[in-house]
């Protein structure tokens, strides 16, 4: 009897494993997706603003693959600070239209930090025109916030297929 108990105890044991790794896949293929996705469009954005070329130059080339290839790594990099973040809230298992509302949020953020802080002071650290801090752009603003809607609505999506 006792050996039996074990046995089941070590089924569901395994069980619920399997199922954390599944979850904790979706979690980050979700993220990277989202990010993915948000960074696409909001990268087009950019690119219609010509400013890809200046994200090329933080890294020392004023190119637009560099650029590209700069601001996707940015966007998934961000993604997976998203995902870790609201695995641990009470939104880890929301709709998608309410984790893309905080994900819209979370853009909000982004754009407050790194567009309108860090970005100036790394363009002027490499030596580039940077503009004033902080730089609270609208275009900025519109992509940051599109960016993180996307990333919200792929992330709840993947997850909770």
């Amino acid at each position: 009897m006792a050996s039996k108990i074990q046995t089941e105890a070590e089924r569901i044991a395994g069980e619920e494993t399997v199922r954390e790794i599944e979850t904790s896949e979706r979690t980050w293929t979700g993220a990277a997706l989202g990010g993915l996705a948000g960074g696409l469009v909001f990268g087009l954005l950019l690119q219609s603003l010509g400013m890809m070329p200046v994200i090329g130059s933080l890294y020392g080339m004023e190119s637009v693959a560099v650029g590209w290839v700069a601001h996707l790594f940015h966007s998934v990099v961000f993604a997976l600070v998203f995902a870790a973040a609201v695995v641990r809230t009470d939104y880890r298992d929301a709709e998608p239209a309410r984790v893309a509302a905080l994900g819209a949020g979370y853009g909000v953020v982004l754009w407050l930090v790194a567009a309108a802080v860090v970005m100036p002071l790394w363009m002027s650290a490499v030596g580039l025109a940077a503009p004033a801090i902080p730089n609270l752009d609208v275009n900025s603003l519109v992509g940051h916030v599109l960016y993180g809607a996307l990333l919200g609505a792929v992330f709840a999506f993947v997850r909770r297929r």
